[in-house]
């Protein structure tokens, strides 16, 4: 079925109308301030905190918040009696039913993949300042630092992950890493022996649930959306440590001179080897907007190529898209650049698919995870390719990988 976000949108306003008549006056019952949603999964809710700033008659802010993580849209009007709520960069959007006294919403999160429609059962109600209620009193055992983490497909296969964790009392927060990237803020309880974490950004939905056993170790189920994507095992080892980043993916030829024409959303052609590039330390970033890593990498190459373009240093993002539609590929890019103030080019690059990645980029012999970051020195050539990104989530190694970039930029840009 083809994304037909706002037939569905019709389709519940002409539903409400036959129910209860159309409702002019819930613009204004919709109440502002903090809430609480949730998302209905196979593990149960999964909740979530956000709030709701009138802006006008019948349009809002709505802000998502996990630990830092922050969330904003603008982009929320009232119709009829629905809010509907759409998120920037994700192709997502919030359709939800107001009651009457304005205190709750019930709708749905519809959420788009290679031009196909998901959705998910969502639920709110004004005034939340918690995801979950603790049962337990006594005070749990400290669970903070760093566990190694295995993941357990349904089909049997397995990913090395870090477990990483802060405390206070029983509040609870962290994330998972992998080689590839991470779970972003996860916010929640330790109750007792039992965990539950969960994390929301306006596509990405994850729920955790696990038991602190006996033995020390930490057992539970990964929720995606409405389904159990992982089981997992963690245990405390300080000689444990992920796989190089630097070393996961291959080149053919690191000699070679990357060169590529691909076309930003005004249409003007974009490569490393065109003049305005000539001599200057050049980063590929390797991206989707549907990526949640990609964003936070995003935020930091926004940011750190505003403070070092004048010193010769530049991005090209290469934005690889899940749609057959050049247009609504091209919008998505121009979303992410606005969202961060992202002032380096974007181009479209094709289809997340390693057709489309071997054709843009033959210099690797294959990409292994979304982000891939490929730094070009001043000759175009490749002298360092990063899989992956710990982003913000991950405390001491995001601080690591700042500093080594920063370290790589400046030793190239001192060439």
């Amino acid at each position: 079925m083809k994304s037909n976000v706002f037939g569905l949108l019709a389709g519940l306003l002409l539903l409400q109308a036959c129910k209860w008549g159309v409702d002019i006056d819930a613009k204004y019952r919709l109440q502002e301030g903090e809430w609480r949603g949730a998302l209905i999964t196979e593990g149960g809710e999964l909740p979530f905190l956000f709030s709701l700033t009138r802006l006008g008659d019948s349009t809002f802010s709505l802000v998502l918040q996990d630990g830092e993580q922050l969330v904003e849209t603008s982009e929320v009007e009232v119709i009829g009696d629905s809010m509907i709520a759409r998120f920037p960069v994700f192709e997502s959007t919030l359709i939800a039913g107001i009651t009457s006294l304005g205190d709750s919403l019930v709708g749905r999160l519809i959420r788009v993949k290679y031009d196909e429609e998901s959705s998910l059962s969502f639920v709110a109600t004004r005034g939340g300042k918690y995801k979950f209620a603790a049962q337990v009193t006594r005070l749990p055992e400290d669970i903070s630092g760093e566990w190694q983490t295995t993941f357990y497909k349904p089909n049997g296969d397995t990913t090395p992950a870090m477990g990483v964790f802060n405390q206070r009392g029983n509040e609870l927060n962290g994330t998972f890493r992998t080689p590839f990237g991470d779970y972003r803020y996860l916010t929640g309880i330790l109750d007792g022996d039992s965990i539950l974490l969960s994390g929301f950004d306006g596509s990405g939905a994850y729920l955790v649930k696990a038991n602190l056993n006996e033995d020390g170790t930490i057992t539970g189920d990964l929720y995606a959306g409405s389904s159990k994507i992982r089981t997992f095992r963690s245990l405390r080892n300080p000689n444990f440590s992920l796989p190089d980043p630097n070393s996961l993916t291959s080149l053919r030829n690191r000699d070679e001179q990357v060169k590529f024409s691909f076309t930003n959303s005004e249409g003007k052609v974009i490569g490393p080897q065109m003049p305005e590039y000539a001599g200057k330390v050049v980063v590929l970033q390797v991206l989707g907007t549907w990526c949640p890593n990609c964003l936070d990498e995003t935020a930091f190459l926004a940011d750190f190529h505003k403070k070092n373009r004048s010193r010769g240093f530049e991005v090209i993002g290469m934005g690889f898209e899940r749609t057959a539609m050049p247009a609504k590929a091209y919008d998505n890019l121009r979303r992410l650049k606005q969202r961060f103030g992202a002032e380096y080019e974007m181009v479209l690059a094709g289809k997340p698919d390693d057709a489309d990645v071997r054709a843009a980029l033959p210099v690797m012999e294959r990409l292994v995870a979304f982000p891939t970051t490929l730094i070009l020195d001043k000759t175009g050539r490749v002298r360092k390719v990063h899989t992956g990104f710990d982003g913000p989530a991950t405390g001491d190694a995001y601080t690591r990988y700042v500093a080594e970039f920063t370290a790589t930029i400046e030793s190239l840009l001192a060439e």
